[in-house]
């Protein structure tokens, strides 16, 4: 990963890569060199106890490893409640909750057919979230000029 993310870093500037990690820390803590070249980590949340310890520890770990900008982006979320949950997680680390994807049966339906979602249910809550999220992120990074 370290090798490819560092030649497309130099024959390639300007260029996004987003790369999709399990959960959990080990991708961070044996990750090395990879990290200099991250410019913000996404950390997914979930309102539930569980994925909130596995979130927070992440988030520890990226401030230890210096990654310069950390953000949240909730997933799930079942009505307001859940929202507000991950808004104040995400405050209370001093980060910003990019965008909250609803609790979506289109997500689990496209699993169960071993399909993508963009491909099965491409109007559903959870693309057009996800859609937000590549146009605000987009307008964040996207070189000047």
């Amino acid at each position: 990963m370290r090798d490819f993310i560092e030649r497309i870093e130099n024959e390639l500037p300007g260029t996004f890569v987003v790369a999709d990690m399990e959960a959990g820390l080990e991708h961070l803590s044996w990750a090395g060199g990879t990290l200099r070249y991250v410019d913000l980590l996404l950390v997914v949340v979930q309102p539930t106890a569980k994925v909130m310890m596995t979130a927070d520890r992440t988030h520890k770990l990226a401030l230890e490893l210096g990654i310069p900008r950390i953000a949240f982006i909730g997933n799930r979320a079942t009505g307001p409640a859940d929202v507000e949950r991950m808004e104040a997680f995400a405050a209370e680390r001093g980060c910003e909750l990019l965008i909250v994807v609803p609790e979506d049966g289109a997500v689990p339906a496209a699993d169960r057919a071993s399909k993508c979602v963009l491909d099965t249910a491409p109007d559903s809550e959870a693309v057009r979230a996800i859609g937000r999220l590549a146009e605000r992120l987009e307008g964040q990074f996207a070189p000047a000029g």
